[in-house]
């Protein structure tokens, strides 16, 4: 996905133009804690279907970028989109170095931030910016950094079948965690002595040392013997 803006936009009408020019409207708003409303989203391509807006940090952003962790994007009332279409929502960190000729700064590429619907018009983001590694890299040292949140207006159903994947990532990596807990529950509970009581479990001290090794020598043979064993 690509949303970088052109020096001049030619072409026909686009989506946001569907108003003579003279009364066109923005569509997208966005909020950033302690920071003005922005709803200067710029077309970056003739189909009309693409918008972005650039943010520099120090400046239209608080820094350090990390210390944002949530931002809000809304669809403007009374401006609706095309029918049976929503909005995916991207974002792109660019380190504000100077560069050679024919050479592109550091960036983090555009990443899926969510997405808006025309049943859920506002939501607010998560950003993970804070615990995004590449991230840090590309403003590390305080290195003043471009902001681009892209917006892609797209077919309702591919919205909602992106859209979850995340919800299904995250679901997927809870029922891991949840499996290998209780496989490390049950293994210290075979070796419960009993003398504890009935609220106690009483085990060897090298336990967790022990269950790790029999986990490890398992997940080398099949990196995911834990998936089966859930299904089983």
């Amino acid at each position: 996905m690509n949303f970088t803006l052109p020096t001049q936009t030619n072409g026909g009408p686009t989506v946001a133009q569907q108003q003579p020019q003279q009364q066109q409207q923005h569509l997208f708003g966005l909020v950033v804690n302690g920071c003005p409303v922005r709803t200067d989203f710029a077309p970056v391509d003739a189909s009309g279907q693409k918008f972005a807006l650039r943010l520099h940090c120090p400046g239209d952003l608080p820094a350090p970028l990390s210390s944002i962790s949530e931002i809000v994007l809304f669809l403007m009332p009374n401006v609706p989109l095309p029918p049976n279409y929503g909005v995916l929502v991207y974002w792109q960190i660019t380190a504000d170095v100077p560069v050679a000729p024919n050479q592109v700064p550091p960036s983090t590429g555009f990443e899926l931030l969510g997405s808006l619907t025309p049943t859920i018009p506002s939501r607010v983001f998560a950003t993970g910016w804070s615990e995004h590694e590449q991230l840090l890299e590309v403003s590390s040292s305080n290195q003043p950094v471009y902001v681009t949140i892209g917006v892609a207006l797209e077919p309702l159903q591919n919205v909602l079948n992106v859209s979850n994947a995340p919800a299904d990532m995250h679901n997927r990596r809870l029922m891991v965690a949840q499996t290998i807990a209780y496989d490390l529950f049950t293994f210290m509970q075979s070796f419960d002595t009993g003398s504890g009581g009935s609220n106690q479990m009483v085990v060897p001290k090298n336990i967790f040392d022990r269950w790790f090794q029999r986990f490890e020598a398992k997940f080398r043979r099949d990196p995911n013997f834990m998936m089966r064993k859930k299904d089983s």
